[in-house]
């Protein structure tokens, strides 16, 4: 498996550890028009485990890694998601809360090529839940690696990632944060290992919006200068700019039909997290999330990349040096 590119045994890989905190059932739709304040009818397409971090878990089990999903889910949508990712084969520990798991609902219109996406805030996490998952990643051996993802559920504060970190730091082990807004800001101080933003989402946090490549750059810069040890800032179609220690670069996708933009950002995250658990660093963590997040938009509705066409897609992938003028 993606063997062009890691030449370790995929049966000495570590388990890389997810956290979900607001899990989803991820429900695409199509239709020809929606036509808002009438009745719609349309298809659906997919009904999938939806959220971050899980996501995350479903591309590394696909691309051949150990991955484990943690968060927290409730209600017969909970067990729905659970029984999919069981089909999956993909392993999860999931804590319970009294409310349901939320249903995030994905729209694509036929005639005009439009995609809609309509996300719930989620159930109510209780604090004594939040010590559980705390004292099972106190449990996880020195050096591993957590991929913490998505949304910060009612009931949480907007530190909770940057607590998480916190922990896993004084235990040896650390962390990938794909988070927004208040979450993100916080969590910077902390020093994860990588953050994924995408380019929204980093001018919320900086404030200000980015024109080109140059100032994308500049505000990955600036968010290494605020904590963050290595920063990957997602484009969409085009691609992604990342710095970290050893410089900085610009991943290149190859040109694919877009079906969808749903989970491209978490197979990159995937893939980044893969490349950082065998030690390959950024660059190659560029390339395997590139191609990862490529293949993904080329699947149907929310069923993400399979590793055939990440493999296929992984030598299409141009990963270019962009000059570093000041140290980070």
């Amino acid at each position: 498996m993606l063997s062009t590119l890691f030449a370790r045994n995929w049966s000495t890989r570590n388990v890389i550890t997810t956290v979900t905190l607001n899990p989803a059932i991820d429900e695409a739709v199509t239709i020809d028009e929606f036509r808002a304040g009438s009745k719609n009818r349309c298809t659906l397409e997919n009904l999938d485990p939806g959220g971050k971090g899980i996501n995350a878990s479903r591309v590394i089990q696909r691309l051949g890694g150990k991955t484990i999903a943690l968060g927290f889910i409730g209600g017969v949508t909970g067990q729905l998601l659970r029984a999919r990712l069981d089909e999956e084969r993909v392993l999860h520990a999931f804590d319970h809360v009294d409310e349901a798991t939320r249903i995030n609902v994905m729209i694509y219109e036929r005639t005009n090529g439009r995609r809609t996406r309509m996300y719930l805030d989620g159930p109510y996490v209780p604090a004594e839940k939040i010590a559980s998952l705390r004292t099972r990643l106190a449990q996880l051996p020195p050096k591993s690696l957590v991929v913490l993802g998505g949304s910060v559920p009612p009931g949480l504060p907007s530190s909770i990632y940057a607590d998480i970190v916190c922990d896993l730091h004084e235990r040896g082990s650390d962390a990938i944060v794909d988070t927004s807004g208040a979450a993100l800001e916080a969590v910077l101080e902390s020093r994860p290992l990588l953050i994924k933003p995408n380019a929204e989402e980093a001018a919320e946090v900086l404030g200000r919006s980015f024109s080109d490549d140059d100032e994308i750059l500049a505000a990955a810069k600036e968010l290494s200068r605020r904590g963050a040890r290595n920063v990957v800032i997602s484009l969409g179609e085009d691609g992604a700019i990342g710095v970290g220690e050893q410089g900085g670069w610009k991943a290149l996708p190859p040109r694919v039909s877009a079906r969808t933009t749903v989970g491209a950002g978490d197979s990159m995250v995937a893939g980044l997290a893969i490349a950082f658990d065998d030690g390959l660093g950024l660059r190659e963590g560029l390339r395997l999330g590139t191609a990862a997040g490529a293949a993904t938009v080329t699947s149907s509705g929310t069923q993400l990349c399979s590793a055939k066409d990440v493999e296929a897609f992984l030598p299409l992938v141009r990963v270019e040096s962009m000059q570093i003028l000041s140290k980070i």
